[in-house]
């Protein structure tokens, strides 16, 4: 089976979190997107946060060790890795995504519509149905705003 590598960004403001209306899937998304050539993850992440969304988003990081030297520098990890099924649509047969998922906050507002979106309160995401929300992304939430690695207040 064909693999891609994906770059999400869960953004976070206020307790809540930004989803997007995923045009394909017809449910409640974070912004994120393929990686393109000779990208890194987090540049991704950050590209597609901006074409998606119009915000300039920084990076929850928890790293204690970097490196920086010459040959070599640590760049933005990301909070989890996940390998996601994606089913055939259209032409598209089905494949695979290897996501490196990141939490973020947005340092520069500027809301685009390219699709609908919403800020969601954690209640307000443990009400949607399956329907609404693929399951691994409303876990990822609520390990969001139960983990005390975040400050959510921005």
């Amino acid at each position: 089976m064909q693999r891609q590598f994906t770059a999400t960004v869960y953004i976070i403001k206020e307790d809540k979190v930004l989803l997007l209306m995923h045009p394909k899937f017809h449910k409640w998304l974070p912004p994120g997107g393929h990686l393109e050539e000779n990208e890194t993850p987090h540049e991704c992440a950050l590209r597609e946060v901006l074409e998606e969304t119009g915000l300039k988003v920084g990076f929850y990081q928890d790293e204690y060790f970097q490196v920086s030297h010459k040959n070599a520098c640590s760049i933005p990890r990301p909070f989890l890795c996940l390998l996601e099924e994606i089913p055939a649509w259209n032409q598209i047969l089905e494949h695979q995504h290897i996501d490196f998922i990141f939490v973020g906050y947005p340092i520069e507002e500027g809301l685009v519509k390219e699709f609908p979106y919403q800020w969601f309160s954690k209640g307000q995401v443990l009400e949607l149905r399956e329907e609404e929300i693929f399951p691994d992304a409303k876990q990822i939430i609520c390990e969001i705003f139960n983990s005390n690695r975040f400050s959510i207040k921005v």
